[in-house]
């Protein structure tokens, strides 16, 4: 078993290992703990050791995704009861066989110890966590409904994934992998030797090039800035990005090198080109007092560091989101959202609704970015919805059509800064109605846990709720 216990745990690093400075541990009551190594506490890193206990069944622990990047994905089927758990296995795997043309002999299934299956897909190169996701969705929506249970995406920055192979700590069953055909239990460590990851390129166009060592650079980088380390810190990377822009200069010293690669990110995040990304980061910088700054720190060094920082984020798509942190949405505020006309409408009356939950009451916005919110590819179609929201009083300008004077100067043509808004309609009620949601709720998911059926056909037309509501109600 020596020999066997080093290849599998060989094996576990090459297909699931991206960081080990965060996991999860499984106690005898089959509950959670994360724990997280840095330079404060003594807690260990995820070591070789602690696999080999995991494989022995001493202790079970679980992964998270690296923050950015993350090298398989897991659809992790949780139900109510086991035959239910099995049916929807069954069907995601051919799924993804049939409509996503995955091999089977490269979907590989586990049993999670209790009334669920693992499915996962591993790669050879690291893909973006947002792209995987992206896939996850696309899965789901030719998957479907899921009776009294639902498969869920793993792995996060925030949400692990138990590791296969080891003991579920409250059932005390074997975390065997299983035949994706009949589910039948393979009682074999054998079994991962023989697992090889496919191309990125199966689910995704973009190749980033990037080997196991760069991607592990760019995440400690990326956690330098303190915007991979969980939803309250992408939050606040946020907040913060939004605050510096409307100050206009650094606000604390030594921040120079982490505020322009958080500006990168905001800027990428909010529909941005990478100039003017580049431009803003440079009024901010050159705006604040030298004492701010290191000793023999110039604008020349900053320029070219932004340039090298924003190339690189926007090359790489990378954006500051804290999306798998759930917010709350009130009764009040999506009967807003159900009298903003059209469904594309509400549509983007919802995008903004969390968009200003996520960034704060007044927010940036381009064309672009709304665009890619309502997936449509018509500006006219989203100027329209705009217009409409503040005609309904959904929303109000902050700042419309503002020259950018400094860039329109440098470029020979008018340049405008992007607009920013701002929720009109009142507040919610002390004890309204609310729940909580995450991004993979769309706007008819919310409205059907807080409004009954009536209430929602009071606002929507009945051809787009034949359209767009009856299948999900039904």
């Amino acid at each position: 078993m020596g020999q066997l216990n080093k290849q599998l745990i060989k094996k576990f690093n090459e297909l699931y290992i991206q960081t080990r400075y965060k996991y999860l541990v499984q106690f005898k009551d089959g509950k959670y703990i994360t724990l997280t190594h840095n330079a404060r506490n003594k807690r260990p890193k995820l070591n070789d050791s602690m696999l080999q206990t995991h494989l022995k069944g001493d202790i079970t622990y679980g992964i998270f995704a690296g923050g950015h990047f993350n090298k398989f994905i897991t659809f992790d089927v949780d139900c109510e009861e086991h035959p239910t758990a099995r049916w929807a296995t069954l069907k995601l795997v051919n799924t993804l066989v049939q409509d996503f043309e995955i091999n089977r002999s490269d979907i590989h299934v586990s049993y999670s110890g209790s009334k669920g299956y693992h499915v996962d897909i591993f790669f050879d190169k690291p893909v973006l966590v947002t792209e995987l996701k992206s896939f996850y969705r696309s899965v789901m929506v030719n998957v479907g409904s899921i009776p009294n249970g639902q498969i869920e995406f793993r792995a996060t920055s925030t949400q692990g994934v138990k590791l296969p192979l080891g003991i579920h700590q409250k059932t005390g069953n074997r975390c065997w992998f299983v035949d994706n055909e009949t589910l039948d239990p393979i009682e074999s460590y054998d079994y991962l030797l023989e697992v090889e990851p496919i191309s990125s390129e199966t689910i995704t166009d973009n190749d980033f090039g990037l080997t196991d060592e760069q991607v592990t650079e760019f995440e400690r980088v990326a956690a330098s800035t303190d915007i991979t380390v969980n939803a309250v810190d992408l939050s606040q990377a946020l907040h913060n990005a939004a605050r510096i822009i409307e100050t206009g200069r650094l606000t604390q010293s030594g921040t120079r090198h982490k505020t322009t690669f958080t500006l990168a990110c905001f800027g990428n995040t909010q529909g941005w080109e990478s100039d003017e990304t580049v431009a803003v980061i440079m009024d901010v910088l050159l705006a604040t007092p030298g004492e701010y700054f290191s000793e023999g720190s110039t604008p020349e060094y900053w320029q070219k560091e932004a340039e090298r920082l924003v190339k690189y984020v926007f090359d790489k798509d990378i954006s500051i989101t804290d999306s798998d942190k759930q917010l709350v949405v009130y009764k009040s505020e999506i009967l807003a959202v159900l009298s903003c006309g059209t469904f594309r409408q509400k549509q983007l009356a919802y995008a903004m609704l969390i968009t200003s939950k996520r960034y704060g009451n007044i927010f940036y916005l381009t064309i672009g970015t709304a665009m890619k919110m309502i997936g449509t590819s018509s500006r006219t179609t989203v100027t329209t919805a705009v217009k409409k929201l503040v005609e309904v009083g959904f929303i109000e300008y902050q700042r419309k059509a503002e020259v950018d004077k400094a860039r329109s100067l440098e470029l020979g043509q008018v340049r405008y800064k992007p607009n920013k808004y701002q929720l009109a309609f009142d507040k919610p009620a002390e004890g309204e109605k609310s729940v909580k949601v995450s991004a993979e709720d769309d706007i008819i998911d919310v409205a059907l846990m807080l409004c009954d059926v009536s209430e929602i056909r009071k606002h929507v037309k009945r051809r787009e709720f034949d359209n767009r509501w009856k299948t999900r109600v039904s």
